[in-house]
């Protein structure tokens, strides 16, 4: 029988998480908030609990700019697996969740809240998750407060790269540091699809891919690792061979003896892919799993090219980063359409002597691939270092020849 249990509240700092356990064992509902430098607050309440599960809502204020569609993440501490809610739609993988918002209210303005709440299974006492994160971006400071301290920025990472083919499924390559345990935290995951739609020969992007890997990311790339048969046929779009790139991470984080075996965080998924494997990214982003999309040298077509329209774009729920090489680039036109047409936090970040190949082989490698991995580490991480470089004007904005424009951040 559901017994409901007096309210007790509290605020969450990182400090404040064991008092809010320890509250929860004594028998009393817990209720914990967080905010955000980036402009969030979230008030995560276990109001009852009954043998083998409990019941909880979840209330978001966005303090920040006003957002059209939202998506609230968080990590399970324990076994909880939620078995209905109510407000919003949910998926859940392992301990990872994601509530995204009903057809009716995805619109929330600034200093407006959007509450749901949901009932699930658990083996154990139900512990209030540590942090939570609004459409990618960490919730964990507020706008009026000071950042909290920071690990320091993924840019400034230099590890040795191991290029491998992906453990029982040659369909992919995995690029990751050579010695996950040197990383010292788990490690975000980028699954990453080719130009042309090249399903087996990645020689393309090696050196682009590589250079994201040395910054403590795990990159899992649409090819076998010797460029070998493996009955992908190559040319046009496939995005699941994007999202079975997740599952078989998913796998692998659980596998016995594996070099990346809990070393993963897959609460910190990307999509991105260059030209046509761009398509595949936008497309595998609509995934509840994905927190972040990077688009280069890419977007869809007016006419539908490929098999896919721009009516797909609505279907995002995640920060999205354009880049393109100026008018040179054959995608220019693509990449300043879609930008316009999302309606999630979205980047548009233009290089016009880079055309359509210099993000991935030529000379604007480095600063086009520096500018990919500041963007995952701002969504991803919610680090406040590379927010300032991806979004202030003194950043990547400032620097020649860039153009940056942003909106809904």
């Amino acid at each position: 029988m559901l017994s409901t249990v007096p309210r007790v509240r509290s605020t969450l700092a990182v400090v404040a998480a064991v008092a809010a356990t320890t509250a929860l064992a004594t028998g009393g509902a817990v209720s914990a908030t967080t905010s955000s430098a980036a402009g969030c607050q979230v008030d995560y309440t276990i109001g009852s609990q009954w043998p083998g599960g409990f019941g909880a809502a979840v209330t978001v204020t966005n303090l920040g700019s006003p957002v059209n569609g939202w998506q609230v993440g968080w990590t399970f501490a324990g076994d909880e697996r939620i078995t209905q809610l109510w407000n919003g739609s949910v998926s859940q993988s392992g301990t990872r969740v994601s509530v995204s918002n009903a057809s009716w209210n995805g619109a929330v303005g600034t200093g407006a809240t959007v509450s749901f709440g949901f009932n699930a299974n658990s083996g154990g006492s139900p512990a209030v998750p540590s942090a939570f994160t609004l459409n990618g971006v960490v919730c964990n400071g507020s706008e009026t407060t000071e950042p909290p301290p920071e690990d320091g920025s993924l840019v400034d990472n230099n590890f040795s790269v191991t290029r491998e083919a992906a453990y029982g499924d040659n369909r992919y390559t995995v690029f990751r540091p050579a010695n996950p345990q040197e990383v010292g935290v788990s490690m975000p995951v980028l699954v990453f699809g080719n130009g042309a739609c090249a399903h087996t020969d990645n020689s393309e992007v090696t050196r682009a891919l590589t250079f994201i890997a040395s910054k403590g990311v795990v990159v899992v790339n649409t090819g076998s690792a010797n460029g070998s048969p493996n009955g992908v046929p190559s040319g046009s779009p496939i995005p699941s061979l994007l999202t079975d790139a997740i599952s078989w991470a998913e796998r692998e984080q659980n596998r016995s003896g594996a070099p990346l075996s809990q070393r993963l965080d897959l609460t910190k998924v990307a999509a991105a892919g260059h030209s046509c494997g761009g398509i595949e990214a936008l497309i595998a982003a609509q995934d509840r799993r994905v927190s972040a999309v990077v688009s280069l040298d890419s977007g869809l077509f007016a006419d539908g090219s490929f098999g896919y329209s721009r009516a797909e774009l609505a279907r995002l729920h995640s920060p999205v980063l354009f880049m393109a090489g100026g008018p040179s680039d054959v995608a220019y036109d693509n990449t300043r359409a879609n930008y316009d047409l999302v309606t999630v936090p979205a980047v548009q970040a233009m290089h016009p002597q880079a055309g359509h190949v210099g993000f991935i082989t030529g000379s604007q490698m480095t600063d086009g691939m520096t500018t990919v991995v500041q963007f995952l580490d701002m969504v991803l991480n919610g680090n406040q270092t590379a927010r300032s470089y991806i979004l202030d004007p003194s950043g990547l904005a400032s620097k020649y020849p860039w153009t940056v424009s942003k909106k809904n951040f």
